[in-house]
């Protein structure tokens, strides 16, 4: 009996290991790119969206971002200081600049590229070193078009399932900041109407969230071919001078090695999915 179990043992190690090893792995490099405006163009993007949502959302980005404002931080860019104002100018000498510090908060336009040290693993996904994007004379075939890049990025990531797949979230361009709006707070007293009379309105400030220029959501799964989900919103400045958004939600089935492009009037992407070791 307890032979047996010492061979089930080993069978089920001897399975989850060659289940382990036969896991393919690919890697996604992408540019994504601001289109230039066309006098031709005639759609409306007035359209109001619900908020771009998924579930299993991975955030590859950040920390990159954040990465090199902190580098700037070092290098003495006044831009990234981190102290409050006021201390700027009574302790001009306690220069710090701390890791966990939200220098994406810096930023009013986000590098083309976050930083990312090189790796060589498939231990979970992991965002591309700039030495490991090949997508450098795409780029300046772009740039001499006229045409401005907001993203240059990519990721190593395992064969997955739809279920399975987690969203890699997007962010880059310029920071649009939210306008403020503000609304009247009444402060009344518990005891009548008559209390309103000498009562102080104040004024409440209601800023939302600031946003950039591109965000969204992107997915690749796996069922036999390669399936990628994008959901993505570019924000612009329009003609009468208010911030509109344009949504480009695209589900596509492509091919490893193949350079693939997703086309929006506002927003390009081209991109390729890379067998990686296997």
């Amino acid at each position: 009996m307890k032979r047996l179990a010492k061979i089930s043992l080993l069978f089920f190690i001897l399975t989850q290991a060659t289940s382990a090893y036969a896991q393919r792995w690919f890697e996604v490099e992408l540019i994504a790119f601001e289109q230039q405006p066309s006098p031709l163009l005639r759609e409306d993007f007035s359209l109001v969206h619900p908020d771009i949502t998924g579930s299993k959302q991975l955030d590859l980005l950040t920390d990159g971002f954040n990465a090199q404002g902190q580098q700037r931080c070092l290098e003495g860019d006044s831009d990234f200081d981190p102290r409050p104002l006021t201390h700027r100018v009574y302790d001009s000498y306690s220069w710090a600049c701390p890791p966990e510090y939200d220098f994406i908060s810096k930023y009013d336009t986000l590098p083309l590229s976050p930083y990312a040290e090189p790796q060589e693993h498939m231990d979970s996904i992991y965002l591309l070193s700039q030495q490991q994007l090949q997508f450098s004379n795409t780029l300046k075939q772009l740039q001499r078009k006229g045409l401005k890049p907001l993203l240059h990025t990519g990721w190593r990531f395992p064969e997955q399932s739809q279920r399975r797949a987690p969203f890699i979230k997007i962010f880059a361009g310029q920071r649009f900041e939210s306008p403020n709006s503000y609304k009247l707070v009444e402060t009344v007293a518990r005891h009548g109407y008559l209390g309103l009379l000498n009562q102080p309105f104040t004024q409440q400030n209601e800023g939302d969230i600031d946003h950039w220029q591109l965000e969204g959501l992107l997915k690749i799964h796996v069922k036999h071919y390669l399936y990628v989900t994008s959901d993505l919103d570019i924000r612009y400045v329009a003609d009468d001078g208010e911030i509109q958004k344009a949504r480009m939600s695209q589900f596509t089935r492509v091919y490893s090695g193949d350079i693939h492009y997703l086309d929006h009037p506002k927003l390009g992407i081209i991109f390729q999915i890379r067998k990686y070791k296997h």
